[in-house]
């Protein structure tokens, strides 16, 4: 419990923080006056120092940070965000988000020189390990091996394989590995037969093996490329999948939304399985992949968000008149109020599962 508090609380404030300092970046560039930028949530523990006209602190709550910004609603005060240039408030805006966004593709372009890029020269699926008892490894397969075939049918990939084998569940399949050779001889082709278990146990699969691909060193333009392509594949996801559920009449709910202990309970898995294999992995994955969620939450047109503020924004581009200050903070009043209340639902929720031993885990090893 304790290392999942605090795992979820460097993490989220890795991402909070980063957030914020794009704000600050942007303000100052467009002119706007930066007040506070702080290191943690309120009371304040002490000022650090005071530059450019920004107050810099320390404060209470370990948890990101904040840029609070000279009149966010005001146009009448000089230096303000509601003062600034339409180009000005819109880099502003959003600044933060596209922060979480560069953070997230520099984490998975680090994963990606760690771990290799898929070799094309070595096709098929790697096995990187056998559970106990199950079907592959009573027949014989080993870690290392590397699938090529199934039933005769090339395996180029791990969908390859995951199709073939869901397709012939309970019926005996001849599977051929290279098999790597040992001290110094050279690989060799086995075939072997195996059965794939129609209702496997919890967290294996119809084989029970741990899959992946055969890598080899990247080089730092694939790496980077790796992580636009990454957080491009976040993106879209996090609207395919609504829209799946939406077309086929399921409920939003099935795609898998967290609230803040969802969010604390994932974290602690990833950190836990980080260090029981001694790998920065997965820890980098997950804080690229909260990131990302967190920019692409900031830009949904919602009130009190920095997309409901771009949303007013671009009203008033359209109208060439500025809705009425008082009414559009109201607006972000209530729709704040609004998102509280939806992450204390989500809390709650979260909370009963926890209790009732029905959250769902990630199956992590």
């Amino acid at each position: 419990m304790v290392l999942t508090i605090l795992s979820f609380v460097l993490v989220m404030g890795i991402v909070v923080f980063v957030h914020e300092l794009g704000h600050l970046i942007a303000a100052k560039r467009n002119g706007i006056v930066v007040e506070e930028f702080g290191l943690g949530y309120p009371p304040r523990l002490v000022k650090l120092f005071e530059r450019g006209g920004t107050v810099y602190t320390l404060n209470a709550i370990p948890f990101g940070g904040f840029a609070r910004m000279r009149g966010e609603d005001d146009p009448t005060e000089p230096g303000s965000l509601a003062a600034a240039s339409y180009w000005g408030r819109f880099i502003t805006l959003i600044a933060g988000a596209g922060m979480n966004f560069v953070l997230a593709i520099v984490l998975f372009s680090i994963v990606a020189l760690i771990q290799g890029v898929p070799d094309e020269a070595k096709p098929g699926a790697i096995i990187n390990a056998l559970a106990p008892g199950s079907p592959a490894e009573l027949a014989g397969m080993q870690v290392n091996d590397r699938i090529v075939a199934a039933g005769g049918q090339p395996i180029v990939s791990l969908t390859d394989l995951q199709i073939y084998t869901t397709e012939h569940l309970g019926t005996p399949i001849e599977y051929t590995v290279i098999r790597p050779g040992v001290d110094g001889a050279a690989d060799r082709t086995v075939d072997i037969m195996v059965t794939p278990r129609v209702d496997p146990p919890p967290n294996e699969g119809a084989l029970g093996v741990q899959i992946g691909v055969a890598t080899r060193p990247t080089r730092v333009w694939e790496a980077a490329w790796a992580g636009v392509r990454q957080l491009g594949s976040i993106i879209y996801s996090t609207f395919a999948i609504p829209a799946t559920l939406i077309r086929e009449g399921r409920p939003i709910g099935d795609a898998g939304f967290m609230g803040p202990v969802g969010i604390a309970a994932t974290t602690g898995e990833f950190v836990r399985y980080g260090l029981r294999t001694d790998s920065l992995q997965p820890i980098l994955y997950f804080i690229a992949a909260i990131s990302a969620a967190l920019g692409l939450t900031n830009l949904l047109p919602l009130p009190a968000l920095d997309g409901g503020r771009l949303l007013f924004l671009a009203i008033e581009v359209v109208r060439r008149r500025r809705i009425e200050p008082a009414r559009e903070g109201m607006v972000h009043l209530v729709g704040f109020g609004l998102l509280l209340l939806l992450v204390g639902m989500l809390t709650v929720r979260e909370i009963g599962s926890l209790i009732n031993g029905t959250f769902p885990s990630l199956g992590l090893p």
